[in-house]
């Protein structure tokens, strides 16, 4: 049954006026709710927290462990460590050198080495090392961010906007003034990048600038048997031991610009850069890591982990494998076809196994149980409050009322979304059906040609006709079987059963979209041929007849998601009153600060596991699979172990990876892991499997973050990669 926006929230806006008047009575609260938020002091312990710039000094990081001042990590008036760290790509690295060498992971590099690739030299299994400058590869479209400064525009952006009840009518005006900022900024400071960071939605903005550096090559990267040592088999697992590191440089214009690859472009020197502790760490050790994680979801109510639990985890963690199974099958006699999809399997594996941990993790923990009961007791410790009491119990009324409404379209909205925006194949035959409506009436028919022919270039580029075609059978399948019936009513047409191959027959027989040959000769010489035949091409028409009930769809999904925005600011306010803990925004792709101790755990009953693995352990996995096949030169001088200045002790195991209790999450790959003193000790990749949920939550007891020892870094380079160059460069105190 299709619903309308307005049919959909008839019920939720009569509670949500209501919940809005006993909001206007419990201002008195509210106020001090703000008072509480502006003063709350910080926990002496390492807890939950990925903390952004502007809370560092509230932290108490010296009673923890650390030994150097707060104003040399970041110093808003001067540069500071935090000036060494910068974003790179969906990944986070940090400056090694004054010539601009960053260190971040083998997985975030990985794919670069791609287009570079053959059969014949596969990088992406050999790896690579520039021995001078003058081989580094550039990495197209690859760039790094760096913090110039920041400052908080919360007050400007929420000007005058307490009033407005109406959640979608709150983001437009929002998000506008968010734009306005933005824009304003950008023209002051037009050789930086002006960001602006909801860290609540509907409370807290800041605005971020940041230098972009945009010439970026490749330096070294180790093969993929050690970058890459345990595959999918250990990937999410511990104990870990695989070698994910690489070097890349950042370059500018020799006038100081920072501008795109350049033969005569010159290395860029940081005003900061990190020194490297060559001790490594030990049990117990005080660390901390800096990066720019992705997104977490902590301050999110109950409902949201169901909603999570119920529908998109399973979605996407279903259909990833399937990719990755059907990927692999169509490249195994297909050498090219492997390497351009080496990428895209590893990426889609580290998802999938991710959203497999979560859904494991939020089931045996009941995470959504666990915060249903703390809302409960929310509730009940406001006894002595009845305002703030009855307005608490709305808001989680108005939330139960639009996650039961966000339920009725959650399948369908993952569906539109993975067909409209995943397969190459629909994106031609949207830009066809543009063409077909907009070309007659278009005042300049050879630009906006032109301009069809550039997007449909790029689609025909990235499509694989046999997997794309069973990527849109695969979809049609699922939405039979799941019985969406907005859906199927746009397949009944089909004559055969809706099987994966049924699907392929009757929507890509008879059709000439897909063949860019004759579909460009056609726009260049028959344009007008070419709208008959799209008119009554049949996959275009189901692309287009779609799109109707796609964009419905996509809207409610706004609407639903601007709505439950507008509710987080007061339900957080309430709870941090209620539990008396600090508020730290959720991570959100800026800056933060996280920091713990080397510590190992307990996954199972009876089972422990030691914070510290070696490369004897990598030794003792050979052979087990083909994710265990041991690199030839590392095994040899590890056996033959010839002491030198990073291994000097004979009889002395050399670490690999360590665990460590930090708060991280996706993004902060590459990150430096940092001691007492702020000296670089491990580069962050990775968490345990138990810890996939820390998206959601944060414990303790199985939280572990896993980062591969620079000691095993500083000895691959220097006796087994025979790097002695860049070894040179770094400023390593023993």
């Amino acid at each position: 049954m299709k619903v309308s926006v307005d049919e959909a929230l008839k019920g939720f806006n009569v509670i949500n006026h209501e919940c809005n008047s006993w909001r206007r009575k419990a201002d008195f609260f509210s106020l001090l709710l703000l008072i509480l938020f502006s003063n709350l002091s910080y926990a002496a312990r390492p807890d939950e927290g990925m903390y952004p710039v502007n809370m560092l000094n509230k932290v108490p990081l010296k009673k923890a462990g650390l030994r150097m001042s707060i104003n040399d990590i970041y110093n808003p008036d001067g540069t500071a460590l935090l000036q060494a760290v910068v974003q790179i790509g969906g990944c986070t690295g940090s400056f090694i050198s004054n010539k601009g060498l960053i260190i971040t992971n083998h997985h975030c590099i990985f794919g670069s080495l791609g287009p570079y690739s053959t059969p014949e030299n596969n990088l992406l299994e050999k790896g690579y090392y520039a021995k001078d400058s003058s081989k580094e590869l550039p990495i197209k479209g690859l760039s790094c961010k760096i913090l110039e400064s920041y400052m908080d525009e919360s007050e400007t952006i929420l000007k005058d906007i307490d009033e407005i009840e109406d959640g979608v009518k709150k983001k437009t005006i929002i998000d506008a003034n968010i734009r306005n900022i933005r824009e304003s900024e950008q023209l002051k400071n037009p050789d930086l990048i002006i960001e602006v960071s909801e860290m609540l939605p509907g409370r807290s903005y800041i605005l971020f600038r940041y230098r972009i550096l945009k010439d970026i090559r490749i330096v070294y990267v180790p093969p993929r048997n050690v970058g890459e040592f345990g595959g999918e088999s250990d990937n999410w697992e511990w104990p870990r031991h695989s070698g994910d590191f690489s070097l890349v440089r950042a370059y500018i214009g020799s006038d100081g610009n920072a501008v795109a690859y350049d033969k005569k472009n010159v290395p860029y020197h940081p005003q900061e850069f990190l020194n490297i502790s060559a001790g490594g760490v030990n049990e117990n050790d005080f660390v901390f890591v800096v990066g720019y994680p992705g997104k977490t979801f902590r301050n999110q109510p109950a409902e949201y982990i169901r909603y999570q639990q119920d529908h998109l985890l399973p979605f996407y963690a279903n259909l990833f494998e399937w990719e990755i199974n059907t990927i692999n099958k169509l490249a195994e006699n297909n050498p090219e076809y492997k390497i351009k999809t080496a990428p895209q399997v590893k990426s889609l594996n580290n998802t999938m196994k991710n959203y497999q941990g979560k859904l494991k993790a939020l089931g045996r923990l009941d995470l959504y149980g666990e915060k249903k009961e703390k809302e409960q007791k929310i509730y009940d410790s406001l006894s002595d409050k009845p305002a703030l009491q009855k307005q608490y119990a709305l808001i989680l009324k108005k939330t139960d009322s639009l996650y039961f409404l966000h339920d009725k379209i959650a399948d369908k909205y993952y569906w539109y979304n993975q067909f409209y925006n995943s397969s190459p194949g629909i994106k031609i035959a949207m830009a066809l059906e543009a063409f077909n409506r907009l070309y007659p009436t278009a005042k300049d028919k050879n630009a906006y040609a032109n301009e069809i022919t550039k997007l449909l270039r790029t689609s025909y580029k990235s499509r694989n006709n046999t997997f794309d075609s069973l990527f849109i059978g695969k979809l049609i399948t699922n939405a039979a079987n799941k019985n969406m019936a907005d859906i199927n009513q746009f397949l009944k047409p089909a004559k055969k059963p809706l099987t994966e191959e049924a699907s392929i027959d009757y929507n890509f027989t008879n059709t000439h979209i897909f063949d860019s040959t004759f579909i460009f000769k056609m726009i260049n010489e028959k344009p007008e041929k070419l709208l008959k035949l799209i008119s009554i091409d049949a996959f275009v028409r189901l692309a287009k007849n779609m799109r109707l009930d796609y964009l419905a769809t996509d809207s409610l999904q706004n609407v639903y998601q601007a709505q439950e925005d507008a509710l987080l600011p007061e339900y957080t306010d309430i709870k941090i009153a209620a539990e008396g803990t600090q508020f730290i925004p959720d991570a959100n792709r800026t800056l933060r600060l996280t920091y713990g101790y080397v510590k190992g755990y307990e996954p199972a009953d009876g089972t422990y596991y030691q914070p510290i693995s070696t490369v004897n352990g990598m030794i003792e996995k050979n052979g087990q699979s083909e994710d265990y096949v041991l690199n030839d030169s590392l095994a040899y001088l590890y056996k033959q172990h010839h002491p030198s200045r990073y291994f000097p002790e004979k009889e002395k195991e050399m670490p690999l990876c360590f665990l460590y209790n930090t708060d991280t999450t996706g993004g902060n790959s590459g990150s430096p892991v940092l001691n007492k003193y702020g000296q670089l000790v491990g580069i962050n990749f990775d968490r345990s499997y138990e810890a996939t949920v820390n998206d959601f939550a944060w414990n303790a007891s199985y939280s572990r973050s896993i980062g591969v020892d620079i000691r095993f870094v500083l000895w691959y380079l220097n006796d087994v990669a025979g790097a002695g160059n860049l070894m040179g460069e770094m400023f390593v105190d023993k």
